[in-house]
């Protein structure tokens, strides 16, 4: 788990992602300035009159959306090794190198029954606060606390939000965590 990013570093992923904003603008500028590309268009029809098809294309092959993704990878794990933070992610039945992680790999991770998946990140977050409270329900509220301080930080390293998976797993926790209490409270009140 990243315990910090330091300023400079932090800095220098925005200005590297910033640059990586630019060329694409300048690509994009220079695709409209040579007209419509060959290849699969789309176009817009308003009223029956069809708009020309140079006013949108698209402009993102599978080999560029690749580049990008392995750029931004590759970017990632050099903060991260800068770092000193590991480039390979244990998930339990194996190991995953972040330099050779593929976007499939990666939607794989993040998906609904995924490593990453929010059902699954947050079971393990619940269990980990859960063991660490000693599996006192009466400890609820502390639980609670550390999690909102532990996104808080997350938040404000990654610029004051989160990607909305983020958000997910939180609502998902904290409800395990009621029901937790729910149910410890309902034992507690039976005969």
């Amino acid at each position: 788990m990243i315990e910090s990013i330091n300023t400079s570093t932090l800095d220098s992923f925005k200005a590297e992602a910033r640059q990586l904003l630019e060329a694409a603008v300048q690509k994009r500028q220079m695709q409209q300035e040579q007209g419509p590309q060959r290849g699969v268009q789309d176009t817009v029809s308003l009223g029956n009159k069809p708009v020309d098809p140079g006013t949108y294309t698209a402009s993102v092959s599978d080999a560029e959306l690749g580049k990008t993704f392995t750029m931004l990878r590759d970017l990632f794990a050099t903060t991260l090794q800068e770092q000193g933070i590991a480039l390979e992610v244990s998930t339990g039945d194996s190991t995953i190198d972040l330099q050779t992680l593929t976007p499939e790999q990666a939607q794989d991770l993040v998906a609904e029954d995924g490593y990453f998946g929010v059902e699954n990140t947050a079971q393990r977050i619940f269990d980990f606060a859960v063991g660490l409270a000693g599996n006192d329900p009466s400890r609820v509220d502390a639980i609670r606390a550390g999690i909102e301080d532990g996104f808080a930080r997350a938040e404000g390293a990654w610029g004051g939000t989160l990607p909305d998976i983020s958000y997910e797993t939180r609502d998902t926790l904290m409800a395990k965590l009621d029901d937790w209490v729910n149910a410890a409270t309902e034992s507690a009140e039976a005969p």
